[in-house]
């Protein structure tokens, strides 16, 4: 392999190539060119005959021959029992499907040289079944009966490593999906100590959960739970094809917990480290490859996770080391020891890694030599600090009551990377767990799991018809009355149909955090609907587009267009922090609304709602562009209940070439600082106003900065739409210092407005003055700025 061996490779403010720069080893990077030769396709077609792995469908479709169930109600009460009734191997034979229903099965599994069959767990989660076993290298034998039958030594006194898997699996064609296969010999041990006779830190410890040795095998959305050899992808024979596939799945260990001489790929899988076991300063390894020299491949992970735990110390695990198995310590030979080949490519990793280590028998890691190793990297990720950071204290209303830390507190396992709106959709089903959604790239929200768009078309409904929507309610001959009939009740459920298409629902206790350049979502709206404790950090969301706007003919007088999407809307939220995105319609700025029943049909509505009792956000280094109405707090003088609530801080926001409501405020506690407003009149969204002060707003603001064209006037800053109360001290406008509420007071002579509002912020906000604002927010607003 072409490898360079430089420290880290900088894509953007959170995106790395490697980590090394935490670690002093040096981490050989693949060169483009090599690392196209390094693919699933190369990997999997590297035998007899090129395997491309079918979709393994749906579970609930398939029709099972035995099913086991340990209360007696299915075909076997052990899986072993089931194992054993499957048919010997002969060819041609059909597949054959195992269902275990949820429960744990604590038995030893041994099958081999069977018909292709699928095992697979019967519950929603592969967690609800369970196949446990507890041997482990050093173990002493029993006297009776054959431990690890399919492969152990009969003549052994102990286990041996293949002879302690809780589940061996000798025979091609197989697929094992939905459930969990567990070694917890290791269990009790702690700090190195409770171990049990034979084993310690310097061996016998070895305990697998999976062995495989066979060709063509899918292992899918499995937890394979263990400490030191937890999963054993190995050949039957050296000159034996052994390609093994794992996708969705979680393989967790703390010592070469990934090893073997077979041609295995994980995809989009977690490879966590463990922590617990080992005495303190006893590290890990996350692969161990032993490569037969021959094979050009070995293992490959791609676009998967290799995190850890909490308490496994910072660069305390290696990437992996080569297993170079039977090879005394200094006795390696080139072209004929194994020689470990590994590539982990385009995935997330932990801080607790570093580089390559020295093999199983000493020979020193080197990317070039005559002992050179075969194992790199390319284009990986450092899990971003952003990750698990919580809002600051003192950083506005969100910091209050308990602050905002979203989904710091998530698990290894619910740290998530998404990619697709397929996988953004998952991540956001699993509900009001903790979690740390990674966005990589731009999610379109209207697209199909192919990537399609879905568009005006596929979205209407059959009778709906826009030409004939508008005939009928021209309010020439239909009035002023709201539309109903078939017309609307067909544009309504057009709307219903693209709101389940783009609208998406984000959970309490999630942390949204946009990774790499050029993150966000499109054409779609994010929305906290009575949910707390959400982060939305560093995401570029533009264009949620609405393709059947409803007609009001009562708006503004004479009729208005109303969309139904705002590309975040919070409606009854609590402690949420809106940090570092960047917000726009995503369309070219000379781009002309179209017209129907003598208005412009609007497609887009705010950028930045908050309304319906949400309460204790703060909005906070944000760039908003060019739009008309951008951010609403509090959605009608007519809602009462919002009374008390709608406690928000903006600060350091970029609010340019932007209409009106920057922000519009009703009764809400709002605090508006260090912002920096950027507008003019020629703008294709022309300047109108930035603080609306609504019914019963109590807005303060401090230490702001406008720069806008010389025609625009103090006056037309804040703007009074049934407000009483205004408070502003430090602002600037073009530079120059500006008397907001004199200027307000003089527009509005017959208005009695209070200069004070009543309410004093509960958090020490770290005020710049207003004339250092302009430079801070242009160097830091916006997503890509962490």
């Amino acid at each position: 392999m072409n490898v360079r061996g430089r420290r880290c490779i900088a894509a953007g403010a959170l995106l790395l190539a490697c980590t090394a720069v935490l670690h002093a080893q040096p981490r050989p990077q693949l060169e483009d060119a090599d690392a196209a030769r390094h693919t699933i396709e190369q990997y999997l077609g590297a035998g007899p005959a090129p395997w491309v792995p079918e979709p393994m469908g749906d579970p609930g479709q398939w029709k099972p021959q035995f099913v086991v169930a340990t209360d007696g109600s299915g075909t076997h009460r052990s899986v072993q029992a089931a194992l054993d009734a499957l048919p010997a191997r002969v060819s041609g034979a059909p597949r054959h499907y195992i269902r275990i229903e949820p429960g744990t099965y604590r038995e030893q599994l041994c099958v081999r040289d069977k018909v292709p069959f699928t095992l697979y767990g019967g519950g929603s989660e592969p967690a609800q079944v369970r196949i446990v076993a507890g041997h482990y290298n050093a173990e002493p034998r029993p006297r009776r009966g054959v431990a690890g039958s399919c492969v152990a030594d009969p003549h052994a006194d102990t286990f041996g490593t293949a002879g302690s898997a809780s589940v061996t699996i000798v025979g091609d064609a197989v697929q094992v999906a939905n459930l969990s296969i567990v070694n917890d010999a290791m269990d009790r041990v702690r700090a190195g100590q409770g171990y049990p006779a034979g084993a310690g830190e310097s061996g016998g410890a070895q305990a697998v959960a999976l062995l495989t040795r066979g060709d063509r095998l899918q292992l899918e959305n499995l937890r394979l739970l263990g400490h030191q050899d937890t999963f054993y992808a190995a050949r039957e024979r050296a000159d034996a094809p052994a390609r093994v596939l794992v996708r969705h799945s979680l393989i967790a260990g703390d010592v070469d917990f990934v090893f073997g001489d077979a041609t295995l790929v994980i995809d989009d899988s977690l490879l966590l480290s463990r922590a617990g076991r080992r005495a303190a300063g006893q590290g890990g390894h996350v692969l161990a490859p032993s490569t037969p020299a021959a094979q050009s491949h070995g293992f490959l992970v791609q676009r998967s996770r290799l995190l850890a735990e909490p308490g496994v110390a910072v660069g305390s695990v290696s990437l992996g080391r080569a297993w170079d198995h039977g090879v005394a310590a200094g006795a390696w030979q080139p072209a004929l020891s194994p020689n470990g080949q590994a590539l982990v490519r385009d995935s997330l990793l932990g801080e607790h890694l570093r580089s390559w280590a020295a093999s199983t028998s000493r020979r020193p890691f080197a990317s070039t030599g005559a002992q050179a190793n075969r194992m790199a990297e390319y284009r990986n990720a450092l899990l971003p600090p952003a990750a698990r950071q919580t809002l600051p204290e003192g950083d506005g209303w969100g910091s209050v009551a308990g602050g905002t830390s979203g989904g710091a507190d998530a698990s290894a396992e619910q740290v998530l990377v998404v990619r697709d709106p397929r996988e953004l959709r998952a991540a956001m089903a699993l509900g009001d767990r903790p979690k740390i959604v990674l966005v990589q790239g731009r999610i379109a929200l209207g697209r199909d799991e192919q990537g399609r768009a879905v568009g005006y078309e596929a979205l209407r409904d059959p009778e709906f018809d826009f030409e004939a929507f508008v005939r009928t309610y021209d309010p020439a001959s239909w009035g002023r009355r709201a539309p109903q009939g078939p017309q609307e009740e067909a544009r309504r459920r057009s709307a219903r149909r693209q709101a389940a298409q783009v609208v998406l629902r984000v959970p309490s206790n999630t942390t949204l955090l946009g990774f790499g350049p050029g993150a966000g979502i499109d054409g779609g709206m994010l929305l906290l609907e009575r949910v707390q404790n959400v982060i939305v950090r560093n995401l570029l969301i533009s264009d949620p587009h609405d393709l059947f706007p409803a007609w009001d003919p009562l708006d503004n007088g004479h009729g208005e267009w109303n969309s139904d999407y705002d590309a975040v809307s919070l409606r009854g939220a609590r402690r949420v922090w809106i940090d570092h995105c960047s917000f726009n319609d995503d369309e070219p700025a000379s781009r002309q609304p179209d017209v129907a029943l003598g208005r412009p049909i609007q497609r887009h509505d705010g950028l930045l709602d908050i309304t319906q009792q949400s309460d204790l956000v703060t909005v906070s280094w944000n760039h908003f562009r060019r739009h008309d109405k951008t951010t609403l707090v509090g959605g009608s003088d007519a809602h009462t209940l919002d009374a008390g609530q709608l406690r928000v801080s903006f600060h350091h926001n970029l609010w340019e070439e932007l209409r009106e409501r920057t922000p519009r405020v009703r009764y809400g506690q709002v605090h508006v600082y260090n912002n920096l407003f950027v507008g003019r009149s020629d703008s294709p969204h022309p300047f109108g106003y930035s603080i609306g002060l609504g019914y019963r707003s109590a807005v303060l603001s401090e230490h702001n900065a406008w720069e806008l064209s010389p025609d625009i006037g103090a006056e037309r800053l804040v703007r009074l739409l049934r407000g009483e109360v205004f408070e502003d001290r430090g602002s600037l406008l073009n530079g120059q210092p500006v008397d907001l509420l004199a200027t307000l007071r003089a527009a509005h002579p017959q208005q009695q407005l209070h200069g004070a509002v009543d309410w004093t912020p509960p958090y020490r906000a770290a005020l710049d003055a207003a004339q250092d604002v302009p430079a801070r927010v242009r160097a830091g607003a916006g997503s890509g700025m962490l």
